[in-house]
């Protein structure tokens, strides 16, 4: 029997591609057997209080109103500290009725478009997905519409040594935003626990800062970079005493010398390969050995 799949989004962060994404939710849903979300989509919406001093701000441009200034003086009269008022973080009803939902069904498959529909919310992504996996028998399935991507964690059927799985464990994407740091750390750490090889978090995490770290800073504030993306890989080979690292990226550097934080972690034993493809870009290779592994 399939397991029951459930959908959640943010209707603020979605804008105008709300057809997109609810068609793409679709289309991955229907990967899993699931032809019909009907009850099991749970759309989150702009945060009331931020709505409603919107309005206000509306108010005040139409008929002149100062409304605004007049809502800072009277807080400021009663003792209320009106600055962290509209950064609260925002509620989430429909989140806590699709973990009600997944508590009746005895967990499922939730798909998600990413990481930033469950951030700033009043419960840390952390603790969200933590729940998710340990209380609730939930899977998240992270979706991209914007690239058409399910980003999931791929496990392959042969066991290693130790018995962790082989083959591509993980990939995903990242793309010039200001949490590319925070996603690729917490991508790589999931698929690791999943995996069984959670020996290596601290590692790969290094590894993450010291690779998508100097991405996210060239991204920042320069429109010129948009075009710009990077995809890791985890992989096992079979009967492999390393986890593959693969990036590959469109931008053309495979001359380049490392920087000193890449070169500080390959000191340590991580073994790397840089090549520049047929098609462009730059596919880099970082060989990290699996403590404890043995030969078979």
């Amino acid at each position: 029997m399939n397991a029951p799949v459930f959908a959640y989004y943010r209707r603020p962060l979605v804008r105008n591609r709300i057809r997109v994404v609810e068609s793409w939710i679709a289309e991955i849903a229907s990967r899993y057997g699931c032809d019909d979300l009907a009850g099991r989509t749970f759309v989150e919406f702009e945060s009331p209080i931020r709505l409603l001093w919107s309005l206000g701000e509306l108010l005040d441009q139409r008929i002149d109103a100062n409304v605004a200034e007049q809502v800072r003086d009277l807080a400021r009269e009663h003792g209320y500290e009106y600055d962290r008022m509209l950064t609260y973080p925002t509620p989430a009803p429909a989140l806590w009725q699709l973990i009600g939902a997944l508590e009746a069904a005895g967990g499922g498959i939730v798909l998600v478009p990413s990481l930033h529909h469950l951030a700033d919310l009043e419960i840390p992504e952390t603790v969200i997905l933590q729940h998710f996996s340990a209380n609730l028998n939930a899977r998240v399935v992270w979706i991209d519409p914007a690239v058409g991507t399910a980003r999931q964690t791929r496990v392959g059927s042969r066991p290693g040594p130790g018995g962790s799985p082989t083959g591509v464990l993980g990939e995903f994407r990242v793309s010039p935003f200001c949490a590319a740091v925070k996603m690729a750390r917490f991508y790589c750490e999931e698929c690791l626990t999943r995996s069984g090889l959670a020996v290596l978090a601290d590692t790969i995490d290094e590894l993450m800062l010291a690779i998508v770290g100097p991405a996210e800073r060239r991204w920042s504030g320069n429109v010129d970079m948009l075009g710009e993306q990077l995809v890791v890989r985890l992989i096992r080979p079979a009967e492999s005493r390393v986890l593959v690292v693969e990036v590959a990226e469109t931008r053309e550097y495979g001359d380049a010398p490392l920087d000193s934080a890449l070169r500080r972690i390959c000191a340590a034993g991580v073994g790397v390969r840089r090549e520049i493809p047929s098609g462009g870009g730059t596919l880099t290779r970082y060989e990290v050995p699996i403590p404890g592994s043995v030969r078979r």
